[in-house]
């Protein structure tokens, strides 16, 4: 009984750690994209913000839709101190659709204060194999032509532009949030 007792605990405590975050220092770092108002958005010059990553595109049908919305979730739940902290990035992986207004568009439509970025083939290429994702773009026999098969993961950024942690797409939301908790 003391055994599945220690278990139980180890379960519902196994998330409520006080140990540092680990330091992911063989991927992310430092690139330089362009925002949907056209100015250049650079990793680094945010340091001291807190930094969520995703990387997606408009014509996302389910995965960035629902990725988005629960960063929404997380985000409703921090107070305006912690919010002031954090910055929601979602980097456009689909350069040959996803123009400045178009992605400006989409992303006021989740209520958050997100900054979308958006690259040339060349450059996302090179962020995304930095960040250990992908994205392909795969034919589709419809009116849109194509879409983009792509990494899901959610990464979190630390004031320093570390990655200390990632979402994955079928983890539910609090986990983002704890992770956020343990930075702020």
């Amino acid at each position: 009984m003391p055994k599945l007792l220690l278990l139980a605990c180890l379960v519902m405590c196994g998330s409520c750690s006080d140990e540092p975050l680990e330091i992911y220092d063989t991927i992310g770092g430092d690139f330089t994209l362009t925002d949907q108002f056209g100015d250049e958005y650079t990793l680094s010059a945010h340091d001291g913000k807190i930094r969520i990553l995703f990387f997606g595109f408009t014509h996302c049908p389910d995965i960035c839709p629902t990725t988005l919305a629960e960063v929404s979730e997380v985000y409703a739940q921090l107070d305006s101190e912690q919010r002031q902290q954090i910055e929601i990035l979602f980097a456009s992986v689909d350069p040959q659709r996803d123009t400045a207004s178009l992605l400006g568009d989409y992303l006021s439509s989740f209520k958050l204060p997100v900054i979308g970025l958006r690259g040339t083939e060349e450059e996302l290429q090179k962020i995304t194999a930095q960040y250990a994702s992908f994205y392909e773009k795969v034919s589709l026999d419809s009116a849109l032509g194509y879409t983009v098969d792509h990494s899901s993961q959610t990464f979190v950024i630390d004031r320093q532009g570390r990655i200390r942690g990632w979402v994955s797409y079928d983890q539910p939301a609090s986990a983002l949030l704890e992770m956020l908790e343990r930075l702020l």
